[in-house]
């Protein structure tokens, strides 16, 4: 397969790259400016805004791995989320965005979200939250594009090792009774196994327009925050 990683000198795009090359498959990245020391030959420098239908061209997978932490950036979360999408309509190619655990319910009414809960998701983290939840509502407005919104759980670990193994839920989380992070459970997944899940979920063509969680067990620090 030749699988489209976008945010391709990020950690997890990185991952997710190397993941994918094992396997076999034939990887193009996508990165906003040159890393002088991260220089790949399988990644064009290109803005993914600028990103054309013909650069899409025979690509059976896409991994949005980008990652935008700042005022000035996280808007990619749904502006380049939507000119992606605006490039896949009718294309059987698999678009899976990294998405953010604060998008996931925490009710079965689904009428509530963990960014709600300020232990989770403080006030400097909102504008982030809200960015993430624009980018997911935007998807779950398309009905011919083969998309999958994979929530990495509330802990996501960049250099943790990997257990090779992970396990899937829906867009439900289940919080700690006591509202802090510190006590939760079963909400801590590394970066090596999401990167497992999401080659497994492309090779499988798994979970069209769903969100989805991954996650492989409790925190083994959980006063750390990742």
């Amino acid at each position: 397969m030749k699988i489209m990683v976008i945010g391709a000198y990020g950690r997890l795009g990185r991952l997710v790259m190397r993941v994918a090359l094992k396997r076999g498959h034939q990887v193009i990245g996508i990165a906003h400016r040159q890393h002088a020391n991260l220089a790949r030959p399988q990644v064009i420098i290109k803005d993914m805004l600028d990103l054309t239908r013909a650069d899409l061209a025979g690509v059976d997978a896409i991994v949005d791995a980008v990652g935008a932490w700042t005022p000035a950036t996280e808007r990619v979360h749904y502006a380049g989320l939507a000119h992606i999408v605006s490039l896949l309509h009718g294309s059987p190619i698999h678009y899976l965005k990294v998405g953010a655990a604060s998008t996931l319910f925490i009710n079965h009414a689904h009428t509530h979200v963990l960014q709600e809960l300020p232990l989770y998701y403080p006030d400097y983290m909102q504008d982030l939250c809200a960015a993430h939840a624009e980018g997911l509502a935007v998807l779950q407005g398309c009905t011919d594009v083969n998309w999958t919104y994979v929530t990495p759980t509330y802990n996501f670990d960049p250099a943790g090792h990997s257990t090779g193994t992970y396990h899937v839920a829906g867009e439900e989380f289940h919080p700690a009774p006591s509202k802090n992070p510190d006590d939760g459970q079963q909400d801590y997944i590394t970066y090596a196994d999401y990167a497992k899940g999401v080659l497994d979920i492309i090779e499988n063509n798994l979970y069209p327009r769903q969100q989805i969680t991954l996650f492989s067990g409790n925190n083994p620090q959980p006063k750390q925050r990742y």
